[in-house]
């Protein structure tokens, strides 16, 4: 067991979840990109969105995708900036691919921040291999990079 995973446990996302996934949006992503309250009521329905906790209860963070026939596309990820640098993203990332691998997902792809280098390490260092520049991604002259991981046999 990693320290990480004594100090936090993943489950599926609740609907009384939603203020905390709200606030941890909004202190990861600028109003003009973070996803509304509209949005996240349908992701907590209809995608595997999976949040990390405190024993306490406190959500810490969060990962949202959700399997396209075999391929697990992974939407957003968001750590709560109290709790990162605990190795928490990489638990969420690792859950939810253990998840979409049960729904018959194979690889799996996501986008990054072409200038988020600590995101993008993140996923060089869980497998991920960047692919294909994606221009306007994010908005105009915010760029993307789009990465895929193929799954352990």
């Amino acid at each position: 067991m990693t320290p990480c995973s004594r100090e936090f446990s993943v489950r599926q996302a609740r609907l009384s979840d939603l203020p905390s996934l709200m606030e941890i949006e909004a202190q990861c992503f600028p109003e003009e990109t973070a996803f509304p309250q509209g949005m996240f009521v349908f992701l907590i329905r209809n995608a595997r969105t999976l949040v990390a906790f405190k024993h306490t209860g406190e959500v810490a963070g969060f990962i949202i995708g959700y399997p396209s026939g075999r391929t697990g596309i992974i939407y957003t990820l968001d750590v709560a900036p109290i709790f990162r640098r605990r190795g928490l993203a990489t638990l969420l990332l690792s859950s939810l691919e253990v998840e979409l691998g049960r729904c018959g997902a194979r690889r799996f792809r996501l986008e990054a921040a072409r200038d988020d280098p600590v995101a993008r390490h993140l996923y060089r260092q869980a497998g991920y291999v960047e692919k294909e520049a994606l221009r306007d991604y994010y908005g105009p002259g915010r760029w993307a990079v789009r990465m895929w991981k193929e799954a352990l046999p």
